[in-house]
């Protein structure tokens, strides 16, 4: 009799459950014959088959009124789950929700202990989790880290600059600045498309720019672009009204990434069309799934399909790549940006972890336009109780550690500011601080509300949206005492350290009227006179500035952790924290 599939069979299993598991049960052939509704023949060989792959025990007595003994030794949601990795591992992903009737919380769990990348038909997929669902992924709204990871993904901007500044062609194959002009050329490679195969020229960046500069999350940065003109198909000129050496770094920033300017009118297609190595071919409640674009200018990404699932799972609070069941599970809680990649065969590889301090920093600001605004010696002394070892204690007694360095200066390369505390001083009874959705950021301000009480105030702490903290602080209506907030450079790391100074609504809020004036003309200055590779060290001063006059209490500078396994080679992590999928590749 030909075997039955572990589905059917599963069928049937549950059928028998009603003798219990791990209990013997006196029965006979024809009783289980009965409960499976199937003939004693039938019956036989079906308890032969779950005998064999160790899902019960049968011993029969022979003879017509013995009785034979059945132990049944699998769970069912133990042989659910069983049975669904089964179908995750082969990539059928809807058939393993179904046999887990539809529980997401468990077919979550399951991803994140089957594969980070398979080769199925010769084709490289890799899957990965993450803890929430990503918003609709366009460059021309605020993103967070893990959003602009994936703009990265899916857009071209004319050309990108690396990790000292140097610009490098991407849309764009050459450029020039002509200072007495103040005119940057930029020289498009012929034949280019977007994923929809409609073509790229200079009038799609012309129509796009000048679209952009019409934005509110664009006019500062581009306030100095007179014109933008097409001179012909491959060619397009921006004109400023005053010196910017290093203009080609700013739209290297992934916000500029090019895209239909149709695109920027539509409000809410999650079905983007993008310019870069994955086009997004699903964009669902529970799932992103890109796929390699073979019209790409470069050379085409070794990956062929991304799937990233959302699992909504409050234990997860990193994005992952799943980590494998049969490894002891690595000390995530120290983690918070740690990602887990394995392959099938995992379990005879050896483990591989990189990481990296992250470009970036998470930090307090004092707000200048809170309620009651604090005076330099108050603001000099919560400095002193919120010093990053202050807050670490406190973690530490509440066993909440994640992977960090305490941080004296907004980068971890840039010298520490070492500042003179203040005496104890009376602090108002009731300090507020706000922040943003973001675990790191939720557990320095309870660190921070813990100091604070200690001194003798109350604490109220109210965690906005990433996009509601900015809209506040644009309209004026930001007014807690202190504001926790953080800033993560991009992979064009110069310009956005930039950016992040330049453009950031809640540092300026915060610094009140006068202060800001004095960053503005600081960073103007930077714009005329450095060029691009020497943007971080002309901004250091600046931000020594701001945390030695007690308007910025630096906490600290992340860990970013990936850990992989087996058959994936050159597996980096980038500026995000996460894997740079596009260079992945198996040997197998």
């Amino acid at each position: 009799m030909r075997a039955v599939s572990d589905l059917n069979l599963f069928r049937y299993y549950q059928r028998l459950l009603s003798f219990g598991v791990g209990n013997e049960a006196k029965t006979t052939l024809q009783e289980i014959a009965d409960l499976l509704f199937t003939s004693p023949r039938h019956a036989r060989s079906l308890l032969a088959q779950m005998q064999e792959i160790a899902w019960l025990s049968w011993r029969p007595k022979p003879g017509r009124n013995q009785r034979s003994t059945l132990l049944l030794n699998v769970e069912l949601s133990a042989l659910k789950e069983s049975l669904a990795l089964e179908r995750i591992k082969l990539g059928k992903y809807e058939k393993a929700l179904s046999i887990l009737d539809e529980d997401e919380a468990a077919f979550g769990r399951l991803l994140k202990t089957t594969s980070g990348a398979s080769v199925k038909e010769g084709r490289l997929n890799i899957q990965l989790t993450y803890k929430r669902m990503f918003e609709r992924v366009v460059p021309h709204q605020l993103q967070r880290s893990s959003e602009r990871f994936l703009l990265r993904q899916i857009y071209c901007c004319l050309v990108s600059s690396d990790y000292n500044g140097q610009v490098q062609p991407e849309l764009a194959h050459h450029w020039r600045y002509d200072d007495s002009l103040y005119e940057w050329t930029f020289y498009l490679r012929p034949g280019l498309t977007f994923h929809n195969g409609n073509p790229i020229d200079a009038d799609t960046v012309v129509s796009l720019f000048a679209k952009l500069s019409s934005l509110e999350y664009y006019e500062k940065e581009l306030a100095h672009v007179a014109n933008i003109t097409a001179l012909n198909p491959l060619k397009v000129v921006f004109k400023l009204n005053r010196p910017d050496l290093g203009f080609a770094g700013l739209i290297s920033g992934v916000k500029y990434g090019i895209q239909p300017v149709s695109q920027v009118n539509v409000a809410n297609n999650k079905l983007v069309v993008g310019s870069g190595p994955f086009s997004v071919v699903e964009h669902s409640e529970n799932r992103l799934k890109l796929q390699a674009f073979d019209g790409y200018y470069a050379c085409r990404v070794l990956t062929d399909f991304v799937t990233i699932w959302i699992v909504n799972d409050e234990q997860m609070e990193n994005p992952s790549l799943a980590a494998n069941t049969l490894q002891p599970e690595p000390d995530s809680a120290d983690d918070m940006c740690s990602h887990y990649m394995s392959t099938p065969n995992s379990e005879v590889s050896p483990a591989s972890k990189r990481s990296r301090t992250e470009d970036g920093c998470l930090f307090a600001l004092f707000n200048h336009h809170s309620k009651h605004a604090l005076s330099q010696a108050q603001r000099r002394y919560i400095s002193e109780l919120i010093k990053p070892e202050q807050l670490a204690d406190v973690m530490r007694s509440e066993n909440i550690i994640f992977g960090s360095i305490p941080a004296y200066n907004l980068l971890p390369n840039w010298k520490p500011v070492l500042r003179p505390f203040g005496e104890a001083v009376k602090l108002p009874k009731l300090i507020t601080i706000a922040g943003y959705n973001y675990t790191a950021l939720r557990r320095c301000a309870r660190a921070i509300s813990s100091r604070l009480k200690h001194a003798g105030s109350r604490v109220e702490i109210v965690m906005y949206s990433y996009r509601e903290l900015s809209e506040k602080a644009k309209n004026g209506t930001l007014d807690e005492t202190l504001v926790v907030t953080n800033i993560n450079l991009d992979d064009n790391r110069h310009a956005s350290a930039f950016s992040n100074f330049f453009s950031n609504a809640v540092l300026y809020h915060t610094l009140g009227a006068q202060n800001a004036a004095w960053l503005d003309a600081q960073m103007e200055n930077v714009r005329a006179f450095s060029p691009l590779e020497d943007y971080l060290s002309a901004l250091e001063p600046i931000a020594s500035t701001l945390i030695s006059e007690y308007w910025i209490a630096p906490m600290f500078h992340h860990t970013q952790t990936l850990r992989f396994q087996g058959v994936l080679e050159d597996v980096a992590l980038t500026n995000w924290g996460w894997p740079d999928i596009r260079s992945v590749w198996s040997a197998d």
